[in-house]
């Protein structure tokens, strides 16, 4: 924790938000977004609203041009490339729309991935009790994946497995904040709806605050708040 930082930040604090592409207008003006700690938040928005930039922001994957971005008490937007990608491992979980898993790891290769690369996250499971391996099965027997499956590549999951692997990878270390870009895109519905509760329950469980983007405003239903990108971006306004 940062020096006179809250006990409990904010996940996502923004403020002041400018960002533009090279060439181009501003696609972001966002004078105010805010997620509490532990709050689980739907984003809608149609394609070209600025979603996937302002998700690139908040991930510390795209770099601030102007404005306030922190995330749980942590001003990423002030930090080099390398912090940022530190942070990033250490305290967020992202599950992309195209999974992005590793194709020749198996399932709980996949999900284990992110201990590597974060010794913050791996200590975090420690105090569970809980070695990464028991954690790793643990994750992926509550989403739904049968032990048949774990030592399978990815290659030969499902879509729905696959969907499962990567919330999985998402999950473990118990990151503070978890993004969801358009992760049901590709399910049936009931699987949707299934998944979707599931990755509520879990976050409920850790504390972690939940940012769920999707079009479809169908599924908002289940979360603390749901927020229309147009209407907090002020450029769609200006549009």
């Amino acid at each position: 924790m940062m020096p006179g930082r809250p006990a409990h930040p904010a996940a996502i604090d923004i403020g002041a938000l400018r960002h533009a592409w090279p060439g181009e207008a501003d696609i972001l003006r966002i004078d105010r977004f805010h997620v509490a700690a532990g709050e689980r938040v739907f984003l809608a928005g149609p394609s070209g609203s600025g979603k996937s930039t302002l998700l690139g922001l908040i991930a510390g994957i795209t770099p601030c041009q102007q404005g306030r971005v922190a995330i749980l008490g942590d001003p990423v937007g002030g930090m080099s490339p390398a912090r940022r990608d530190a942070h990033r491992a250490a305290h967020i979980g992202v599950i992309f729309q195209l999974f992005n898993l590793v194709p020749y790891l198996s399932a709980l290769e996949n999900t284990l991935l992110p201990l590597r690369f974060s010794p913050q996250r791996a200590e975090r499971v420690r105090r569970t009790g809980q070695t990464p391996v028991t954690e790793a099965r643990r994750l992926l027997d509550v989403l739904g994946l049968d032990e048949t499956t774990l030592g399978k590549p990815a290659t030969a999951l499902s879509i729905g497995q696959q969907q499962r692997v990567a919330a999985a990878r998402a999950l473990i270390g118990h990151p503070g904040l978890i993004i969801a870009d358009e992760p049901t895109s590709a399910l049936d519905r009931e699987s949707r709806d299934g998944f979707i509760d599931l990755l509520n329950s879990e976050c409920a469980r850790t504390g972690a605050a939940l940012l769920f983007v999707s079009h479809d405003t169908a599924l908002a239903a289940g979360f603390d708040r749901h927020v229309d990108l147009r209407d907090i971006n002020r450029m769609a306004i200006a549009a």
